[in-house]
């Protein structure tokens, strides 16, 4: 064992014995913990700065003798004791501490840390807020802020990838959900999947938030997330609807329940955006088929471990293991059913249909292939026709997609119509690749177009 004698560390000559890095190391974490605002009356939350108490008052309780700016100066008097004591063994000591802070923060841990950065972050985001609330609207500042239908987010992954690609980094989405039903069991059934959908959001890196609300009826809840929804500045402006493809079919109260939907929104001031897709959005089905699926699968797997474990210990427990083997087979009994009923259900709900309706429900989130986008912009609805798609070409996605734009006007006039549009359009620096004037939008449809229009629906 070696022995360090006094004149061997810094401070012998006043009779102090002090081994650098390990003194620099405490007194870095004194430096942490001296500007932290104290938060219980026995506890001081590290990692906590001056600069935040400045920020961000508490809540807690805080010591009747703390004064913050003498916190400070013990901080700063502990920097400047590590320099003080060995100048290299300080900046060693802080060199690795921005590496470890570095990699924390690129490594993102799920852990929380109960640190004041997220008090920060509350306060930035609450201040923001309340400092929109002061800016007067401007056509130039209008940005899609919507609200979209889906359900449960991943029972309409196109809807929402469709909305998320016009509104990502540029403005609000609120995935919304209506349970419909008895009080008590909507209201558990909801708090009990926010925390799980608002997670699937993230997870798969959607800018957007969920919202539910429980309602005797589909359109009471769509009225009060309208109305309700949104944080001053930050208030939807936007509807996003699926099309309701069983409209025929469909009773006389749900239909009229949708189109009394996008007469509430136009009441509240709301733009409507009415999306469809051949194959439908609600993939709803083909999740639950899944999950059944995976759960029958888990059971095989389970079943198949404890055979397996009953199989061992009749080897090594002889006349025991016999009596073990007469109750493993009583276990075994019911595996030709689980079986028989995985390859029914694959028979009856995994076919042709559902594999397209998979298909249809991430087209969105592949690349676009080269085509165009025809806007039809037949009455001057404030240009929200017109700014979703231009929104669209501006993506990566949708970068290959050129605008094709039809609007009203007179047969005699279609050239100085098109030249008109084409000015417009030029002037709100909009690139489009063609313009088409229609002249005979206000003569009403032949019966063969109806008929078009009825295979269609």
């Amino acid at each position: 064992m070696s022995v360090r004698t006094d004149e061997q560390f810094p401070g012998h000559e006043h009779g102090i014995r002090v081994w650098p890095p390990h003194h620099c190391g405490n007194l870095f974490c004194n430096a942490l913990l001296r500007p932290g605002f104290p938060c219980q009356r026995t506890q001081s939350v590290p990692v906590e700065v001056f600069l935040l108490h400045i920020l961000f008052s508490g809540w807690r309780p805080a010591y009747g003798i703390y004064n913050m700016w003498v916190s400070l100066f013990g901080a700063v008097l502990c920097c400047a004791v590590m320099f003080v004591i060995n100048w290299w063994a300080a900046v060693i000591t802080y060199v690795i501490e921005f590496f470890l802070y570095v990699y924390v923060t690129y490594k993102k841990p799920d852990v929380n840390w109960g640190s004041s950065t997220q008090a920060l972050s509350y306060v930035s985001a609450l201040d923001n807020a309340l400092e929109l609330t002061t800016v007067e609207d401007h056509v130039k500042n209008f940005r899609p802020q919507c609200i979209v239908l889906t359900g449960g987010p991943m029972t309409r992954p196109a809807l929402l990838d469709i909305t998320h690609a016009f509104t990502k980094n540029s403005g609000l989405c609120i995935c919304c959900e209506v349970f419909v039903g008895p009080r008590k069991l909507c209201v558990k059934e909801m708090n009990g999947g926010m925390a799980k959908k608002q997670a699937w959001l993230i997870k798969n890196k959607i800018k957007a938030f969920y919202a539910a609300v429980a309602a005797d009826c589909f359109r009471d809840g769509v009225r009060s997330l309208l109305q309700a929804s949104g944080l001053g500045r930050m208030k939807p402006n936007t509807l996003v609807i699926g099309y309701k493809k069983n409209w025929r079919k469909a009773p006389l109260t749900e239909t009229e329940n949708y189109v009394g939907i996008i007469h509430d929104a136009f009441d509240f001031e709301i733009g409507v955006v009415i999306v469809r897709i051949s194959q439908g959005f609600d993939i709803s089905q083909v999740l639950q088929v899944q999950e059944e699926l995976e759960r029958l699968e888990q059971e095989r797997l389970a079943l198949e471990a404890t055979i397996k474990d009953n199989e061992c210990e009749e080897e090594s427990g002889g006349i025991r293991g016999l009596f073990k083997k007469a109750g493993k087979l009583n276990i075994t009994k019911t595996t030709p059913k689980k079986d028989g009923s995985i390859n029914t259900i694959q028979s009856m709900h995994v076919g042709e249909f559902n594999q397209k309706l998979v298909e249809a429900s991430t087209q969105f989130k592949k690349k676009q292939e080269k085509g165009t986008i025809d806007v039809w912009w037949l009455f001057d609805d404030g240009g929200l026709t017109l700014l979703i798609p231009y929104i669209l070409t501006l993506r990566k996605k949708w970068k290959d997609c050129k605008l094709r734009i039809y609007v009203g006007g007179k047969i005699n006039r279609i050239e100085e119509e098109k030249i008109a549009m084409a000015s417009l359009l030029s002037k709100f620096r909009i690139k489009f690749a063609d313009i088409h004037i229609i002249g005979d939008i206000n003569i009403k449809p032949n019966k063969e177009r109806y008929e078009i229009l009825n295979k269609i629906h």
